[in-house]
C-alpha cells in the first residue's frame, strides 16, 4: 500500500511520511521471515541429502552440544561488550550511512560468507572462530543500524535493544503457521515479552537459541555434501535476516519515541486496511 492509500485510513497522529516509514519497517519484518524460510529450505535440503547417504540423525553428543552452547554464550557476551566500541555516542550518521553502504554491505557479506566457508571446511576449531567473528560482525551491524536511527548506545536500554534483535528470532512472527497477516503485530507481542528483562537474562535467552542453531549448523557442516558451502550460505542468510529485523526494530523504536503507542495502533490499521484490500481484490 502506498503512502497515498495510507491517507484513506482513519485520521492518525503519524504524518504520511512516518506512516510510509512504518509500513516499510513492517515489510522488513516480512523480509526477515522470508530469509528464515529460505534458511529452513536450505537446512531441509541438507537433511534430505543426509538421509540419502544413510545418515539417520544429525544429533550431536551431549558434551559437544554443551560446548557449542558455551561457545554461543561467550560469543554473544563478547559481541555485546565490544560491538558498541566507538559507537557509544549518538550523532548524525546519514551522510556516513549513504557513503559507506556502497562498500560496507557487500564487504561484510563477503567476510561472513568466507568465515562460514572456512568454518565448514575446517571442522570444530574453524566453527569456533567462525562463531566469534560472525557474531561480532552481526552485532556490530545491529549497533550501526541502531545508531543511524538515533539510539544512544551509551545507555543500557539501547544496548539491550541491540540484543533484542537476536532474541526476537526466537519468537514466531505470526500467531500461527500461515498467519502472515498477523506477523507484524506478532513482532510487537514478541518484543513485549522481552521488555524489562535484565541484560544477563537476555544474553541467556539469546544464547540458548543461538546454541541450538549452532548445533544444527555444525552437524550439517560435518556432512560431506554440505561442508563449506553450507557454512557460507548459512552465514549469509543469518546476516540478511538480522539486518532486516534490526532495520525494522530500530525504525519502529525511533517512531515510538516520537509518537508512542500510536505506532502500534497505526500498524494494526495498516494491516487491517491491507487485508481488506486483499479480500476485495
Amino acid at each position: 500500500m502506498s503512502a497515498g492509500s495510507a491517507n484513506e485510513l482513519a485520521p492518525l497522529t503519524l504524518d504520511s511520511a512516518c506512516i510510509t516509514e512504518l509500513q516499510q519497517a513492517l515489510e522488513r519484518v516480512e523480509t526477515g521471515r522470508g530469509v528464515l524460510v529460505r534458511l529452513a529450505d536450505l537446512m531441509g535440503g541438507a537433511v534430505g541429502q543426509a538421509a540419502m547417504l544413510g545418515m539417520r540423525t544429525l544429533g550431536l553428543a551431549p558434551t559437544l552440544q554443551a560446548k557449542l552452547q558455551a561457545t554461543a554464550e561467550a560469543a554473544i557476551r563478547r559481541a555485546f561488550d565490544l560491538s558498541v566500541v566507538g559507537m557509544d555516542r549518538p550523532r548524525d550518521v546519514s551522510a556516513e550511512a549513504s557513503a559507506g553502504s556502497t562498500w560496507r554491505d557487500p564487504a561484510l557479506k563477503a567476510a561472513v560468507t568466507v568465515s562460514g566457508a572456512v568454518g565448514g571446511f575446517t571442522g570444530l576449531p574453524g566453527l569456533m572462530a567462525d562463531v566469534s567473528f560472525t557474531t561480532m560482525a552481526i552485532m556490530r551491524e545491529i549497533a550501526r543500524i541502531a545508531r543511524e536511527n538515533g539510539e544512544d548506545l551509551s545507555t543500557e536500554a539501547s544496548r539491550a535493544a541491540c540484543l533484542e534483535v537476536f532474541a526476537l528470532r526466537a519468537f514466531p512472527f505470526g500467531a500461527k503457521k500461515g498467519a502472515a497477516e498477523e506477523s507484524e503485530l506478532g513482532y510487537f507481542s514478541a518484543r513485549a515479552m522481552l521488555r524489562g528483562r535484565p541484560v544477563v537474562m537476555l544474553v541467556s535467552e539469546v544464547a540458548t537459541h543461538y546454541g541450538l542453531g549452532l548445533s544444527r549448523k555444525f552437524a550439517l557442516q560435518m556432512m560431506p555434501v554440505a561442508g563449506a558451502l553450507c557454512g557460507a550460505s548459512l552465514n549469509a542468510a543469518f546476516l540478511s535476516h538480522y539486518r532486516a529485523v534490526a532495520q525494522a526494530h530500530f525504525t519502529i523504536r525511533r517512531l515510538e519515541r516520537e509518537y508512542g503507542p500510536e505506532v502500534r495502533r497505526t500498524a494494526a490499521d495498516l494491516k487491517a486496511h491491507a487485508a481488506s484490500q486483499a479480500r476485495e481484490a
